[in-house]
């Protein structure tokens, strides 16, 4: 499984894009990056995406998704099924975005060149979606509802993303399932606010799961964190079992 980082960067402090992450061409996890853009840059194809996974309602992780649709819809060669899940509400939350930041015109132009699916999903979801096996686990935020996913090739393969989560039994469940977890660091030293992690929590995480690679994102602030890869815009890893 291929996995493009397209945004690393936590919500204000500049230190890269907003959340988003590309798996394999296919899957899109959280928008808060400006996909359609940053995409073309990885070398990736908007035609080839099938499924998008919001991990919650924050602006830093979906706010860019109307700018996604727009682009598939205005592209010719990247128009037809895309299935769009996340927390409960997920539809009502993706159409009040649209008509909020484009209104009702381009809304229709969406709908009629992409049929666009719609999947809640909550804690113990376990689905397949564009041939992904999806699983969901809560996670706790200063928004709720918040998930963490678990996501599977064919082959069995699996990344895990975080959200943004504090330390929870939702979060150490989806470490468990994942050869390469995508975690959430947003701070060196603490403290942290608003539900989130800081380094001394993530290494914590890491011994009590010496199996599970880690790759940290959603930074405030350029630094390492032993035994961690440290995300960046644009960096792609073939993921594979014991990676």
């Amino acid at each position: 499984m291929r996995l493009t980082v397209l945004g690393s960067g936590d919500a204000f402090s500049g230190c890269g894009c907003n959340s988003g992450y590309v798996l394999d061409s296919r899957v899109l996890v959280d928008c808060g990056a400006p996909a359609h853009v940053l995409a073309r840059r990885a070398e990736l194809t908007a035609a080839d995406l099938r499924l998008v996974l919001l991990t919650h309602f924050h602006a830093d992780h979906t706010f860019m998704l109307p700018g996604v649709l727009g682009h598939l819809a205005f592209a010719s060669d990247a128009r037809g099924e895309l299935i769009i899940a996340g927390p409960i509400g997920t539809r009502e939350y993706v159409i009040r975005l649209l008509n909020d930041g484009y209104g009702q015109r381009i809304r229709d132009m969406i709908e009629r060149f992409i049929t666009l699916t719609f999947v809640g999903l909550q804690d113990g979801s376990d689905v397949t979606l564009a041939g992904y096996r999806v699983r969901a686990h809560a996670v706790v935020h200063s928004l709720g509802p918040s998930l963490a996913y678990a996501v599977s090739d064919g082959g069995g393969t699996t990344v895990g993303f975080s959200g943004d989560s504090t330390l929870c039994a939702g979060l150490e469940r989806v470490i468990d399932q994942s050869d390469l977890m995508v975690c959430e660091c947003t701070a060196l030293t603490p403290p942290v606010s608003g539900g989130h992690m800081w380094a001394g929590e993530v290494e914590q995480l890491m011994r009590d799961h010496p199996d599970t690679r880690f790759l940290l994102s959603h930074l405030s602030e350029r630094g390492e964190v032993r035994g961690a890869l440290m995300a960046h815009d644009l960096l792609t890893l073939d993921v594979t079992p014991g990676t």
